[in-house]
Formats: C-alpha cells, sequence, structure tokens
C-alpha cells in the first residue's frame, strides 16, 4: 500500500508542476493590416501633352497625294499613390476632320470651309512599370494579347500588360512613350491650296482608368 500512495502523489505533483508551466508560457500575436484605398493618379505629359510640328511650308502639301511627316515621340508618365492596374481610352475631339477614316487615324482639323487637313496616329512603345519594362497591350474587350507596342485606338482601351495574356501590370510609376505620327492630306482633300496660314489642330483626350 505505501508504494502505491507515493506513486499517486509523485504522479499528482508532476501534474501540478506541468499546469504551472503552461500558465506560465508567453504570447505572441500575429497582425495582418492594410488599407483599402481608391488610388489617386496624376498623369505628367510632356510639354503639357503638346506635340508641335512648328511652321510647314504648305509647298509640302501635293496634289493628289498624302504627305507623311517625321515622327514626333515623347516621353509620358502616370504616377499613382497606391499600387493599381491602369488603362486609358482615347477621344478624338477632331474626328470629323480625319482625312482617311480608321479607327487609329485621328483628325488634325479643317480647312478651306469643308477640307481636311490631314489625320496622325499615335503609337505606345518602351513601357516600364515602376522601373521595370513592361509590355502593352490595346483591346475592346477583357481579351489581349501583350506586345512590345500598341496603337492607340478610337473604342479601345490602352494600357500595361505583363507578358501573360489577358493580365494587366500593376505598379505605381507607369511610363510610356508615344509616338505622333502626322500625315498632311492632298490638296484635293483640303479643297484646294493653302493660301492663309493654317492652324493643325489635332485634339486627343485621353481617359484614365485604374483600379485595385
Amino acid at each position: 500500500m505505501k508504494k502505491h500512495v507515493i506513486t499517486a502523489t509523485a504522479l499528482s505533483t508532476l501534474l501540478l508542476t506541468m499546469a504551472n508551466a503552461h500558465a506560465n508560457a508567453p504570447t505572441a500575436e500575429l497582425k495582418v493590416i492594410g488599407e483599402l484605398t481608391v488610388p489617386t493618379c496624376t498623369v505628367a505629359g510632356p510639354d503639357d501633352g503638346i506635340y508641335d510640328f512648328g511652321k510647314l511650308s504648305a509647298t509640302m502639301i501635293k496634289p493628289a497625294a498624302t504627305t507623311a511627316l517625321t515622327p514626333m515621340t515623347k516621353t509620358w508618365t502616370v504616377t499613382c499613390d497606391a499600387e493599381t492596374y491602369l488603362n486609358f481610352a482615347p477621344v478624338d475631339n477632331r474626328a470629323a476632320s480625319s482625312s482617311a477614316v480608321a479607327a487609329t487615324n485621328f483628325g488634325m482639323g479643317m480647312v478651306n470651309s469643308t477640307g481636311k487637313i490631314g489625320y496622325y496616329t499615335a503609337q505606345m512603345q518602351n513601357a516600364t512599370v515602376d522601373g521595370v519594362a513592361s509590355s502593352l497591350f490595346t483591346s475592346a474587350s477583357a481579351t489581349f494579347t501583350p506586345a512590345a507596342t500598341a496603337n492607340i485606338t478610337t473604342g479601345q482601351r490602352s494600357g500595361w500588360a505583363t507578358a501573360t495574356a489577358n493580365t494587366q501590370k500593376s505598379g505605381k510609376i507607369f511610363v510610356t512613350d508615344i509616338t505622333v505620327s502626322p500625315v498632311l492630306a492632298s490638296s484635293a482633300t483640303m479643297n484646294g491650296p493653302i493660301t492663309d496660314d493654317t492652324t493643325i489642330d489635332g485634339s486627343m483626350t485621353l481617359n484614365f482608368a485604374y483600379g485595385i
């Protein structure tokens, strides 16, 4: 009997010691924090977004053929205060004046009453997101194939993409070169020769969209 009593007492002492050990064990808290926010983005268009081709001689205009001007490239930067996806859709503010109708052609204004000065195209290239090279896309839907260049197109969205199909690239700083290539219409399309100083008046609005 004594042997059994001693064994029971020892077991009770061991259980009490373990309980005290657990009661005094340290604890730690794991936290997951963050903030869902609506990004604010700032578009920095070089020279206020103006592509100035300067004074052009009217003698460049051909009677029955178009005249392509030397393209001009400028670097655009969009900076956002939170990580986001970014794309934009163009609106041609001079659509009725395009001398050649196409979704990638944008008007350059009127001359000689109903004459059309010509059109221009705009292409994105050399894109980066947060300093890392990025693909580009232009599409009317969520389906697209990434490419090194993207033609800005009426009725479609253009933006930055990963190398994977249908996947936009997220970041805070989006950069791209936009090359504008103007084409002067023929004097026949302009309703006759240029007899007075005429202003090339192309205008495009870029409507940006972004979201987390």
